[in-house]
Parts: structure tokens; sequence; C-alpha cells
């Protein structure tokens, strides 16, 4: 078929369609990695080196795709590369996804688990698929198309459940581990859950999107449209982190004003504060500048985690409102 054994052959409108493809997922690209190096202050974290793979994959795969379907290079060394891109792209994603969720969950058994399916379906979907794109695209094409096909469709539903439950377990763990937070009942922490969950359907949206332009079989429109889909997700991990941010750091100072006050004016809606652990967290900053440690009845770790990325001095990522 057109697009998986080599160059196309399309009207018009396929090619400009194609052209706009690429010229959106390089844009958005290119805000991003501005972005990156422009919030992030320190370069030693697994999201920031996830974003920024992902972020590369997407211009890689982008401008490999481009070239192998207009016969700008060799067919075979474009398509090696394009698996590359198409590995640091999809993979990259749910690395960025899986990266982010130790800020919510305390429980690492949890996380290790999401850890082990990335690997998993790294192993079952990434290889097989590469397997038979690459037999696809040699002599003995005959051979490979066929199961390429159906194995094509199969990984394109498989990463897209993938990041579903990531970003549902995100969700989930935020709105009860973060309860804590809520309790002051502000409309400002209610509508950080109710975006979250807007941000992840816009996301189940795109991939949706994506899946049909594969099921009815435009595959060179599927190919292109992909860098655009996982571009519009990397932008939209910057708001999502950022309404964390805005959160915490807005609970932050509440929990200061309390610590100030005497203890009889405290609001019932707070429950029992324990004002040893707000004070301990400010030791703390000082001494091993992590941030403030916030610490409840029951306790959290969900905001001293978000504290440290909203950190001015020792935060990897610059929060700005």
């Amino acid at each position: 078929m057109v697009g998986e054994t080599g160059p196309i052959t399309a009207p018009l409108a396929i090619n400009m369609t194609i052209a706009g493809f690429f010229a959106v997922a390089c844009y958005n690209c290119v805000e991003i990695l501005i972005s990156l190096l422009d919030r992030f202050k320190r370069h030693d974290s697994l999201y920031f080196w996830s974003m920024l793979t992902a972020t590369v994959g997407i211009v890689l795969h982008s401008i490999v795709v481009l070239l192998r379907y207009y016969s700008l290079g060799p067919n075979f060394p474009l398509a090696v590369l394009t698996c590359v891109g198409w590995y640091a792209m999809v993979t990259g994603q749910s690395v960025v996804l899986y990266s982010r969720l130790h800020l919510i969950i305390a429980n690492r058994a949890k996380t290790r688990w999401i850890l082990v399916m990335i690997v998993t379906n790294f192993c079952i979907l990434h290889i097989p698929v590469t397997v038979l794109f690459l037999g696809s695209n040699t002599r003995n094409s005959d051979r490979f198309l066929p199961a390429f096909e159906i194995y094509e469709r199969i990984q394109l539903a498989g990463f897209s459940i993938q990041e579903s439950v990531i970003s549902g377990l995100y969700i989930w763990e935020a709105a009860h581990g973060l309860q804590p937070i809520f309790a002051v009942r502000r409309a400002t922490e209610r509508k950080v859950i109710r975006h979250l969950i807007m941000v992840n359907i816009l996301v189940v949206l795109l991939d949706i999107s994506l899946l049909l332009t594969q099921y009815l079989d435009h595959f060179q429109i599927q190919t292109t449209y992909k860098p655009v889909v996982y571009s519009i997700k990397l932008k939209m991990e910057f708001v999502v982190l950022n309404r964390l941010l805005l959160l915490v750091r807005h609970r932050e100072c509440n929990c200061m004003l309390i610590v100030d006050e005497p203890e009889g004016s405290v609001p019932r809606s707070f429950g029992n504060p324990d004002f040893r652990s707000f004070e301990g967290g400010r030791r703390s900053r000082r001494s091993n500048d992590d941030g403030i440690q916030l610490h409840y009845v029951p306790p959290t770790n969900a905001s001293s985690r978000l504290g440290d990325y909203g950190h001015s001095t020792a935060s990897p990522f610059t929060f700005s409102t």
C-alpha cells in the first residue's frame, strides 16, 4: 500500500494536508523546546529528559517521513530513522506521563507497575512493528505487509490505552491524594481537578481521531498527523504541571497565614493542622532547600513533592503566574 512500502503519489489536497501537519508539528516542537530551556533550571530530572526526548523524536519522525514520502532520500535508511523517531515520540510521551506520577503517588509499587507496563508494551508493540515495517520496505515486502497492516492498528490502540491508563491513574490519585489541600473548599482548588479531567478528555479525543485515520486506511495521513497529536499532548503537559503548581503554591500561602494565627482562630474546615510539621517544614527549607513540607492529619506528601517543582531556587521548573 501507499506509504507503508515507500514513496507516495497523492493528489494535491493530500500533499497540502501532509505539509500542513508537518508545519504544525515542527512549530509546536520549537515552542516546547523554548519552554523547556526557559522554564527548567536543572536538567537532571527524568521529566526534563523525557520531554526533550519526545520532542526531538517528533521532529525527527516528521522530517524523515516527509523525506521518505517524496523520495528525497534512500528509502530503507529513512525507514530505520522513522522507527527511531517513533520510539522517542510514543514511548517518550509515556515516560513523560510516568515521570510526573511521583508528584501525586507516594506508593512506589503503583509507579513501578506503570514502568513495567511501559517496558512491556515497548517489547510487544514497538519491536514487532519495527520488524514488519522494515521488512515491508525490502524486496520481500509481500511477506511482511499483510501482518504489518494488522499489527499497526493493534499498536496504535495499545499505546492509546497505555497513555489513557496513566492519565486516568494520575487524575484519580490527584483527586484523592490532595484531599487535605481541597479541604479549604475554594473554587481555585476545585477547578484544578476539573481542568485536569478536561485536558485528559482532549487527549483521549486526539487519540480517537488518530485511530480513525488508521482504521479508515489513510496511512500517509495517520503518520503525518501523529506528530501533531503528540506535540499537542506535550504542550498540554505544561498546562497540567502549571495548574498543580498554582494549586500548591496558593495553598502554601494559606498555610503560612494559619501558622501565624492564634490556635483558637483556625477555621474548623482546615481540620487539625500539625503546627510542628509546618515549622519543621520551614526549617527544612532553610537547611536542605527542598521546599516547604506540608503535613496534615491525615498526612500527605503530595504537596511537598509538588513544592519541589515550584520552589524558586531549588526547582528544575520555574513557575510563572
